[in-house]
This record gives C-alpha cells, structure tokens and sequence, in this order.
C-alpha cells in the first residue's frame, strides 16, 4: 500500500465509501456505499479508476491534508472552498499533488457533500466484499486527525482530466424528487396525502443514517399497530410527530413506522446533496412512468 495523505485537520465528518456492501441485508447490515452515486461515478471515470473504487466521502468539508507522496486526484460533488498550497482548487478536474503539499477543504459552498477521489481509489480492508465504511457495526476506521489514507502505485495519468462545466451536476435550494408510493400510502388522510404533493418540504438536518424535514404533519386516518417492514437507502418513513424521514445509506434494514414511499433511486444523489434548510418537492410516480 502507498500511503497518500495525513489528515491535519479533522472536518464535519468523512468516511471511505464505495458503492456498498450487497446481499447483507437479511443479516441486518445495510447496503451502506457513497450517498451520492452520481457524483462518485463521475469522478471515478476522470481518473479512469474502476467503478468501484474507494473514495473519501467529506461532509461540509473543514478537512486539511498533508500529501505523503506525489499522486493525482479529483474532486466532485458539492462545490466549495478548496485549496492546494493556498492556491484555489477547481472541482471535476484532476489535479497532482506532491509529497508535502497542504490540501484545504475549507468548505461546501453548493451541495453539500464532496468526493476525494485518488486516482486508482483508497486502499482500505475489505469487509463482506466492500470497502466502505459502517461505523455502528464498527466496519471501518474513523477519519481523524493523524488518520492516514493508503492508495495504491498507479501510472500517472499523462494529461489533465475532467469534466465539462454544462456536465457537472447543479445543486439546487429546491430539488424535484420523484417517489413510489410505499405499503402505508393509502392509511394517510387524503389532506395528509395533497399537502405531501402540493407543498415542499424543508430539509432540517441529518446524518448518514436519516435526513429529517418539516412543513407540514401527515396524519393517519386511524392509529393502528404497524407491522415492520423491510426499509432502504430512499425509505420514506413518517413517526409519530408527522414530520417525515428519509432513510439514507447507513439506516436501519427494518422499520416500524408507516412508510408513505420511497425515493427514485435515480433522484437519491440530489436529495443527498441538499443542505440544511433546503427544499424538496415529491412528485408520484405512478404505474407505468
């Protein structure tokens, strides 16, 4: 293994991700993998890495480096403050670093969620057929300060890679996300349903686990006893206080509150991109969309 960089400063939160971990979740172990799957395919294509290559998945940002060795990497996702040796650094093209350089991640400006992407991927220990991290099963080390990140001896690519400015995705304050209706759809109150339709949904925080909003309670139409149900990465789950969840990668496999939907998993990586106070508008699809 080659040693890539030293964290000097520790940020929000980070963890290596890749796109997960399949075919435990009978065991309880979730799919886990990076919360925004667009972002890191993209990223992993500019360096010509394989697709399923680790990377480290940053929250907000706040991270600083110190390069252990010369290496080419790539940021993407959310666009933000980020620096190499005090001198800006511009997101979706390769860029080298040498053995001593600083690299800042001072923080996310849009979206908020950013890929640190090595060119051949992070090399970390392989647990049940992924690298990615699950910290509540202790699967994966903690990103802290003094945490040194492994790679892996690569041919350097010969030129600057990236990826055109009317490519890259656009973060937005309000996202469009579509869903399919859920096994509890039909015991919400018809208002409860409409104001879910016709009304955004403001984002009020969250972690790997869950994303919480607020804007309006969805009532049942009678509380009765719900049986579990099987939950996933875009599980919409409404508790006791009305205001919605949406499971995200690391939740839970089984859940007992009634689950008014689930996201499109093709609009998952926007609706994980949002940041605090941010918008969402769910939209039905229906049969045969």
């Amino acid at each position: 293994m080659k040693p890539l960089l030293k964290v000097k400063r520790q940020g929000v939160h980070a963890s290596v991700q890749d796109y997960g971990r399949f075919g435990y979740r009978a065991q309880g172990i979730p799919v886990s993998g990076v919360m925004d799957r667009y972002s890191y395919e993209l990223g992993n294509q500019i360096l010509n890495n394989q697709a399923n290559a680790a990377c480290l998945e940053i929250f907000m940002g706040g991270f600083e480096f110190e390069a252990l060795s010369d290496h080419t990497y790539v940021l993407t996702g959310a666009v933000g403050d980020y620096y190499l040796n005090g001198a800006a650094l511009e997101s979706w093209k390769s860029f080298r670093v040498k053995k001593g350089d600083i690299l800042s991640l001072k923080c996310a400006v849009e979206g908020s969620i950013l890929y640190l992407i090595p060119q051949g991927g992070l090399n970390v220990e392989l647990v049940l057929k992924s690298q990615s991290s699950y910290p509540l099963a202790n699967i994966g080390e903690s990103i802290i300060t003094g945490s040194i990140l492994y790679g892996s001896e690569v041919q350097p690519l010969p030129n600057i890679r990236g990826l055109m400015a009317n490519y890259r995705p656009k973060f937005e304050t309000l996202v469009q996300v579509r869903f399919f209706k859920g096994p509890h759809f039909e015991l919400f109150t018809n208002e409860s349903i409409q104001r879910f339709l016709t009304h955004s949904l403001q984002y009020i925080g969250g972690n790997r686990m869950g994303y919480y909003f607020k804007g309006g309670k969805l009532l049942l139409q009678e509380k009765n006893e719900i049986i579990s149900e099987a939950t996933q990465f875009g599980t919409i789950q409404v508790p006791s206080s009305g205001e919605p969840i949406v499971l995200m990668a690391d939740a839970q496999t089984v859940g007992g509150y009634p689950i008014i939907g689930t996201v499109h998993e093709d609009d998952l990586s926007k609706l994980a991109q949002l940041r605090t106070f941010g918008n969402v508008m769910f939209h039905l699809m229906e049969e045969g969309d």
